[in-house]
């Protein structure tokens, strides 16, 4: 079984997939469908659905997405658009030569193709998605009313032996000030920037002490005391923790004293965090800038945001989550990414920014939504697959979590009353970065486990 899901994922690998990208490896599991006469469809998102029945059972339905994260050495040469992905087998692991591996969900992809090769008498309604990387594009826009199954089985997980049975909802929230840039520089005009806090993923790591370059520029300019702002920058994306950032101001404190702040300061974070640094620099030009009074409720703002966890289960798994992720002062905005895998916790986070916002008299607006998900533990999928575990594969019993990430398959429990959803899959490592590899011996044994799983 993994010699056969490593060789279709060797052949996935040849084929050029990064998000929005995914038209080649869409047709390629349309060939491998009509090769072996199953009934298949495409979309024009570049989804596709198979089917294969063999046996009278009630259709279970496999689910993986085909596009990947595409992140390169900056010496490297490389082609996402055209090149083939060079695998590496070293310890036990397959790697790539200087990219991301695109395990994530390659190897899902594979191993649901593996059963739809196999002899194994089955009702499959097999899933591939476009775009989970970006958008999520591919699960938005699929027509569930083509499949029939209740239980959906995603296999886009990152760890073996476990069964995710929640994820997070995502809110892209935008708060909008009304600042306006009037008077005139007549002071001196410095740049404050720091760089290299470790940043990360708001899901993952938001409860990993990892920094936030808004809150910590902000300290800064609390402590200068005295200043006019003329731009703050910092963040770039909803999901992601921001790491660098900059502030343009005036004030009547000299090089001298701002220097030592900013010096203190970095002394401070590199304790945490040694690649950090905070920089200053005088600066001529005549910019429009804010009063004083403003730029200090500005920050202040900053400063009173409830960035970070709010909520964790018994388990002291991260449950609900805010992440301060971009603010621009001069566009007059701030973004945030909001996480909570429970009903209660989110309609509370809600309201918590919502009164963080008429405070700050600042303007609530939600850009966008995605879904999270809830199984119960008591479900017919989740019981299936713990009395199908190979146990004489995994050592340890099976682990059930709740994952504090967005994943797609929250769009098909929203569009399907009643459907059972799990998660597993083998141990990736280094997902979205070019460390990333997977351990082919647990491919194995999940791939075990998913048999087994449908034999029931």
């Amino acid at each position: 079984m993994v010699d056969k899901t490593i060789e279709i994922f060797k052949e996935i690998t040849q084929i050029p997939r990064e998000s929005g990208n995914e038209e080649e490896i869409a047709d390629y599991i349309c060939e491998f469908a009509k090769k072996r006469k199953l009934e298949y469809k495409k979309d024009k998102w570049n989804n596709v659905l198979i089917k294969k029945k063999t046996c009278n059972k009630p259709p279970i339905i496999l689910q993986a997405h085909i596009d990947m994260v595409c992140e390169k050495l900056p010496e490297k040469k490389f082609d996402f658009e055209k090149d083939s992905i060079e695998i590496i087998e070293e310890n036990g692991y397959l790697r790539a030569n200087g990219t991301t591996l695109g395990a994530d969900n390659g190897i899902g992809v594979a191993q649901i193709l593996t059963i739809l090769d196999s002899n194994l008498p089955c009702n499959v309604e097999a899933v591939f998605t476009v775009s989970e990387e970006t958008s999520m594009i591919g699960a938005i826009n699929f027509d569930t009313t083509e499949l029939k199954g209740k239980q959906l089985l995603n296999l886009d997980g990152f760890e073996e032996n476990t069964i995710i049975i929640e994820s997070a909802c995502f809110y892209d929230i935008v708060l909008k000030s009304k600042y306006r840039l009037k008077e005139e520089n007549t002071e001196s005009e410095y740049l404050i920037s720091i760089e290299g806090l470790p940043g990360g993923h708001s899901g993952f790591e938001i409860d990993k002490n990892r920094g936030n370059s808004c809150i910590e520029l902000a300290k800064i300019l609390e402590q200068i005391g005295e200043y006019r702002l003329n731009n703050f920058v910092a963040g770039t994306k909803f999901n992601v923790i921001p790491s660098n950032g900059f502030a343009i101001f005036c004030t009547e404190q000299p090089l001298e004293e701002i220097s030592k702040i900013c010096r203190e300061a970095e002394q401070k974070l590199e304790l945490q965090y040694p690649n950090v640094q905070i920089k200053v620099k005088k600066q001529n030009t005549i910019r429009k800038i804010l009063n004083e009074k403003e730029s200090k409720h500005f920050i202040r703002t900053i400063l009173e945001f409830p960035h970070g966890v709010l909520y964790q289960n018994e388990k002291n798994e991260v449950t609900t989550s805010i992440n301060l992720a971009v603010v621009d002062l001069q566009n007059n905005e701030i973004k945030v990414g909001m996480r909570s895998s429970k009903k209660q916790e989110e309609k509370q986070c809600i309201n918590i920014i919502e009164r963080y916002c008429e405070k700050q008299t600042l303007q609530f607006n939600i850009l966008g939504t995605q879904p999270g998900f809830e199984s119960n533990q008591n479900s017919k999928i989740i019981q299936n697959l713990l009395n199908s575990q190979p146990t004489k594969l995994f050592i340890k019993p099976v682990e059930m979590k709740s994952m504090h990430i967005t994943v797609e398959v929250g769009f098909f429990q929203k569009k399907i009353p009643d459907l059972e959803i799990a998660i597993i899959s083998p141990t990736i490592t280094g997902a979205h970065t070019i460390q990333e590899c997977v351990e082919i011996a647990s491919i194995e044994r999940t791939t075990e486990w998913i048999y087994k799983f449908l034999e029931l």
